[in-house]
């Protein structure tokens, strides 16, 4: 039997009464609220003693309660505990610091009978609440347990029609490995307590990320022992020492005692830098690279999956060039021809590197066609995965509707990859879909937390959107977990150099281009007219971007901006009536906040239609969302009805 803890919305209470009485008919022990306590900003006396007494946190998350901050409290009590356990009851998503937590559904629970994932909670809560054997067996339902009958003949007949199945199943399946990774703390370590905390917060994560991905891994956490029994162990080691603090992890073979992957940590100050969230955030990256590896009906040699490792725990790495990570992934697929993981990384590189050439020129050429022969063979090889969607998408990216297209496509094909909803993010963007845009970008992030880059769409999805606040908070949250990293720089320059602090972006100037002073200077005049928007000033500043080259699209764009920034609306229709710079517009800068005064003039349909959008927006349904959350001299539907084609 297990004292739980059940935290929900008063706005829930039938539910929650219906699953308490689950719960209780289970074995265990419920506690939950009978009256009204209330909210505030502490726990009232007897909240408090029942959750330091329970085993679990039941949390009932629903577009009620993820907005009660008495129930994020007790849920923020579970999760520091290490005893929460989240359920959904009617498909609301767990708010921002709960979502690395995998909430099970009760949206279709009726309350009669078992709910569906009925044998999923008990093991969850047998886990959570860390029941022994013998406890476990208490709690079995009690229809389990009542007196057993011979099965009928008819009964016999299915069960061996069952058995055949799934002995057929078995052979069928017999070569997809099971994936069982051991969280340890290093003895070694110089603190054993703080190891321990760092292992266990990584084993959770774990948890949660590995499943999702791959249905055949098992995480066995340090508490819950047996892990020198697990194929594979984690073990986590740490030093503090002074302020700073080093952290290592280590990924080894139990069987022939082999290190297949290691990382190392060092910081100055522990408290400026989220440690304990980059170790766990690269565990579980290790962890999902092991299952692919391993978990699949090839099974590399030590020397390929050492090399598959390696390239892809630092995939999305900005130090590392791309160049670099397809000679890494060239060596993989030259060792094990038949692994399609390996054949995906590399079509995703060589796609990178295709991306950075010069348009139209014979290596670029050369580079597509490498790009795409790599494509077609990851996708005979592993047709269910989007990452050859996501190589191709690279490919073709100045394309925006085909590449909006592919996208939604693979993002059909594998809802689960991190990639391709950051990729959305941007296209969304492209079309005036910013909230969609943000929500893929959010989803990006929840499912490659421990990559820089896709938190970096998301911050600029948050800009672009005009949600300051909420991007400000984020880069702050980033600046803890990745310290000088240069995706970071590049997040916090696109937001202080248009809508925040033009000093800090004077600051970060020199961190996110390799430009010299003579090139940065017009960026400065443009930061000068952001500190003073006098009418010379801003002259001056849009003068020093058109530079030497006003003809140029990239220059164009830059312009176009600069005009958008400091409200100068004819000069940005003017420029966007040049029909030599119409094929190059940077469509996504139109739809940004300061573009507000340039899309409120009905001129701007005419403009959308010259670009494609509005063909976009009827044929599609989905139209962008300045046409219902802005105040317009024009009925979106009505003005873009004036240009059919």
């Amino acid at each position: 039997m297990a004292k739980l803890f059940l935290s929900y919305s008063r706005k829930d209470e039938s539910k929650a009464r219906r699953f308490t009485e689950w719960l209780e008919r289970e074995g265990h022990d419920v506690w939950r609220d009978e009256e009204d306590i209330g909210g505030g900003s502490s726990f009232s006396l007897e909240i408090e003693k029942a959750l330091k007494e329970c085993d679990a946190v039941l949390v009932l998350w629903s577009a009620d309660s993820v907005q009660s901050a008495w129930v994020r409290d007790e849920a923020g009590y579970g999760r520091d505990a290490g005893k929460l356990l989240p359920f959904s009851l009617d498909g609301t998503q767990a708010p921002l610091g709960f979502r690395q937590f995998q909430s099970i559904s009760l949206a279709r629970w009726k309350g009669h009978r078992d709910p569906q994932d009925a044998d999923r909670i008990r093991q969850a809560v047998s886990r959570v609440a860390r029941l022994p054997n013998a406890e476990r067996r208490k709690a079995t339902p009690r229809h389990s347990r009542e007196r057993r009958r011979w099965p009928s003949a008819g009964a016999l007949l299915a069960i061996v029609a069952i058995a055949v199945l799934a002995i057929l199943l078995w052979l069928r399946w017999s070569n997809d490995q099971r994936i069982a990774i051991a969280v340890l703390s290093s003895p070694q370590s110089s603190d054993r307590t703080m190891a321990a905390d760092y292992a266990n917060v990584a084993a959770a994560d774990m948890a949660t990320f590995l499943p999702r991905r791959f249905d055949r891994a098992t995480v066995v956490a340090p508490s819950d022992g047996g892990g020198e029994n697990a194929p594979y162990r984690m073990t986590i080691s740490t030093d503090p020492h002074g302020a700073g603090a080093s952290a290592s992890l280590t990924l080894s073979d139990a069987a022939d005692h082999s290190t297949l992957w290691s990382q190392n940590w060092t910081v100055a100050d522990a408290s400026a830098a989220d440690l304990k969230a980059q170790v766990s955030e690269s565990a579980s990256k290790a962890a999902l690279c092991l299952t692919d590896a391993r978990g699949g009906s090839v099974r590399l040699s030590q020397p390929s999956l050492g090399l598959y490792l390696g390239g892809c725990t630092q995939l999305g790495d900005t130090k590392l060039s791309n160049k670099t990570f397809e000679g890494i992934f060239e060596r993989v697929t030259k060792l094990s021809p038949d692994f399609g993981p390996g054949w995906n990384y590399l079509a995703l590189t060589r796609s990178w590197t295709a991306e950075d050439l010069e348009q139209n020129s014979p290596a670029r050429a050369a580079a597509v066609r490498s790009a795409r022969d790599a494509i077609a063979i990851a996708r005979k090889l592993n047709p269910k995965s989007a990452m050859s969607y996501d190589a191709e998408y690279h490919l073709i990216s100045s394309d925006h509707y085909r590449g909006l297209q592919l996208l939604e496509k693979a993002a059909q094909i594998d809802p689960d990859d991190g990639r391709i909803q950051m990729h959305l993010s941007e296209e969304l963007l492209s079309v005036g879909r910013l909230s969609d845009s943000v929500q893929a970008a959010e989803r990006g992030v929840e499912l490659e937390p421990g990559t820089p880059y896709t938190r970096w769409q998301y911050i600029l999805a948050l800009v672009y959107s005009g949600e300051f606040s909420k991007a400000k908070a984020d880069l702050a949250e980033a600046r803890r977990k990745w310290p000088g990293d240069a995706a970071i720089d590049s997040a916090d320059f696109g937001y202080q150099f248009r809508y925040g602090d033009p000093r800090i972006a004077l600051d970060l100037l020199p961190k996110i281009t390799n430009s010299s002073d003579a090139e940065m200077e017009p960026y400065r005049k443009y930061l000068a007219a952001r500190l003073d928007p006098t009418p010379t000033k801003i002259d001056d500043a849009i003068e020093a971007l058109n530079g030497h080259s006003p003809n140029d699209p990239a220059t164009q764009n830059k312009v176009l901006l600069a005009l958008g920034n400091f409200g100068r609306v004819e000069d940005v229709y003017r420029l966007l009536e040049q029909p030599g710079f119409q094929p190059f517009v940077d469509r996504d800068a139109l739809f940004r906040p300061d573009f507000a005064t340039v899309r409120a003039d009905p001129r701007f349909m005419e403009v959308a239609a010259r670009l494609g959008l509005v063909r976009y927006w009827r044929e599609t349904g989905y139209w962008p969302d300045f046409c219902s959350k802005e105040q317009l001299r024009y009925v979106c539907k009505a003005e873009a009805g004036k240009y059919p084609n």
